[in-house]
């Protein structure tokens, strides 16, 4: 369990808050309807608001939370993908695209799966150069499917044997091996829009693989 605040629950509650502004977009502003099922995530400093003797507990509920709430928007928006495609493009001004590890330092900023310890996602980079973001568990498709109650998650607790400066789950690895499950995910079909947008003006062309699964590589 996290006994001390460290760089990598910041990251975390950056990555969690980045979510409610995709929410605030999807619903042009109007969060009221949304903010009856839950209330969105303070934008005050994280050590002003979490509880330091359970600081994995209260960053999973947070999930809940802004997942919870951009399952809502995603099914309530209008011309959601236009949107997510628009607020792709808009997040990727001033970001990295110089090589992969800069590029997936600053969309891994963007892109939450979960805590690390979770490993809903890893990026790797394959024998061509290429790189791909790899869903190893779609931990969105319970959103879509129930009703999740944030309280549940304070209880969850990380198995640890990791720092929190950093995380493996942040890094790009080089794997010639890539295991590329394959799922329908209509959380993952409007991620896709949202990459597209984000390499529109880049070096880079994204494609979805197997329906979770993302491979960004040179354009021609």
């Amino acid at each position: 369990m996290s006994k001390n605040l460290g760089p990598i629950h910041f990251m975390m509650y950056d990555k969690i808050k980045f979510q409610d502004k995709i929410t605030n977009y999807l619903l042009d502003g109007n969060t009221s309807e949304v903010d009856k099922i839950n209330n969105p995530v303070s934008t005050e400093p994280l050590e002003e608001l979490i509880d330091q003797d359970n600081i994995h507990g209260w960053l999973d509920s947070k999930i809940d939370v802004v997942e919870n709430r951009l399952n809502y928007a995603l099914n309530h928006s209008e011309n959601t993908k236009e949107k997510m495609y628009a607020f792709g493009k808009e997040n990727a001004k001033g970001k990295d695209f110089s090589d992969f590890n800069g590029v997936f330092t600053d969309l891994n900023m963007l892109l939450l799966d979960g805590m690390p310890c979770d490993r809903g996602m890893s990026a790797q980079i394959d024998e061509k150069g290429d790189l791909y973001l790899i869903t190893n568990n779609n931990l969105h498709s319970k959103y879509e499917n129930q009703d999740i109650n944030p309280e549940d998650s304070k209880n969850n607790v990380c198995a640890g044997g990791h720092d929190h400066d950093h995380h493996e789950s942040f890094e790009v690895s080089n794997n010639d091996d890539i295991n590329l499950k394959s799922e329908n995910s209509s959380y993952h079909d409007y991620r896709y829009e949202f990459l597209k947008g984000y390499f529109a003006d880049s070096p880079y062309d994204v494609e979805m693989v197997n329906g979770i699964n993302y491979r960004i590589y040179p354009k021609n």
